[in-house]
């Protein structure tokens, strides 16, 4: 009920925002998006591009492209080579002085030390208030973006925040896309435009309060700060198999304002169960991560106001650990115990609290895309079977817990052997 009513107000709310215009802030700004990439061969240069496509004229954009030492050379060009040959003589060239490319030496280093690599030698030539960004190589934004980010400086000028940009996962869905990745494709755009920006404007409400504490997120991609910003906070913890949640967890201990940039970042989403599940399981090691973090952010912050940041990210972890539960076993429990009533009240409850806020958001987001910038994938999903999906879409939502009970499997296998399970190929 919870996701249904409260996660659909969260959407809507965030889609009047869309559609707001944002104040002229009156001075240009340097802005470095950060593109942390592993084997992205085939999308780099046209990701790349597109944010000089998209530039307005209160940011002065520079890209870093962040490769890896664990990216090596089979006979093909690596990422690396392929930017830099495009900035010598390929579509990039007219930007190529203002691309950079940084190699993390860290051979078994994940994105975190990726982003901390590069943010560190970008301090080196740059001032402490120059802002980044971060995108996944498979990010997808359009002129609103920085239009709403040039909005939300001049809004809170002078102030020092962290801005997270939601993301609606459908830059794949389309009628030749099967039915099961265009049903993730929708499910993981209302967890994310719904659940995590309400997370975003209820921790913002908290900070208001000095005596009230609510974790705060960011989810990695579409997040950003200014130099300055990340060097006070220590960085994104790299030990960890991921960087964003917990990043998040530091900053809320500080007390640190998190705006929700109101503007669309479009991202892709597995097309096989198999790498659904796992990343799932990837993306569960954020919570089992927030005890490490209670147990560093102690050593300068107060336990008592930590203890209930610690809480909140187990809740939450609990709440998506046991999603499938609340919704299989009062149906389960009415086929077992033969009752109709228990099972109508289960279906009914399902359809109206799972399926039919998705549906609404189906129905909705096109036009908020195109309104965006987003023609062709409007015109995509617009064309795209709700019916056709709903099945996968079934699956999607009952099968949602395998993913964290994995990771916590991993979890006590980690706690013998100290060996951090691999990540899937996708950076999400």
């Amino acid at each position: 009920m919870e996701r249904g009513v409260f996660d659909t107000a969260s959407y809507l709310r965030l889609f009047r925002l869309l559609k707001e215009k944002s104040p002229s802030l009156g001075e240009k700004r340097k802005l470095y998006v950060l593109i942390p990439a592993l084997r992205e061969q085939d999308i780099i240069e046209k990701t790349v591009l597109q944010f000089y496509e998209a530039d307005t004229p209160g940011f002065e954009i520079h890209t870093a492209i962040i490769t890896t030492l664990r990216e090596k050379s089979t006979g093909q060009p690596t990422t690396e080579e392929i930017v830099t040959h495009s900035a010598k003589s390929g579509k990039l060239s007219e930007f190529k002085d203002k691309i950079q490319i940084f190699r993390d030496p860290d051979m078994y280093g994940n994105m975190a030390t990726q982003l901390n690599y590069a943010l560190g030698e970008i301090r080196k030539f740059s001032s402490s208030d120059a802002l980044y960004i971060v995108y996944n190589a498979d990010s997808i934004v359009s002129q609103a973006t920085f239009e709403k980010l040039y909005g939300l400086l001049a809004e809170n000028r002078g102030k020092e925040f962290v801005f997270q940009q939601p993301c609606a996962y459908v830059r794949e869905m389309s009628p030749s896309s099967g039915s099961f990745q265009n049903a993730l494709s929708l499910y993981q755009s209302w967890y994310c435009l719904g659940h995590e920006s309400r997370l975003l404007n209820e921790y913002g409400k908290s900070l208001s309060n000095p005596r009230s504490s609510f974790l705060g997120i960011i989810v990695g991609h579409g997040s950003g700060m200014t130099l300055n910003m990340h060097e006070k906070n220590g960085g994104y913890p790299s030990k960890l198999l991921t960087e964003d949640l917990t990043f998040g967890f530091m900053l809320s201990a500080n007390k640190v304002p998190i705006l929700l940039l109101p503007t669309l970042e479009l991202a892709d989403v597995p097309a096989k169960f198999a790498t659904f599940i796992s990343q799932k399981s990837i993306w569960f090691w954020n919570y089992l991560g927030y005890f490490d973090c209670y147990k560093a952010a102690r050593k300068k912050h107060h336990a008592s106001r930590l203890l209930i940041l610690l809480l909140h990210g187990m809740a939450a972890g609990g709440y998506w650990a046991l999603s499938a539960v609340f919704i299989a076993l009062p149906i389960i429990s009415g086929i077992i115990l033969r009752s109709p009533l228990i099972l109508c009240v289960s279906i009914t409850s399902y359809s109206l609290f799972v399926i039919l806020p998705q549906y609404a958001l189906f129905k909705k987001l096109p036009s908020i895309l195109h309104q965006q910038g987003f023609e062709t994938t409007a015109s995509n999903m617009g064309n795209t079977s709700f019916l056709k999906i709903l099945p996968a879409l079934c699956l999607v939502t009952v099968t949602d817990s395998i993913g964290p009970w994995i990771a916590i499997s991993k979890r006590i296998a980690f706690f013998f052997t100290r060996k951090l399970p691999q990540k899937p190929k996708t950076e999400d």
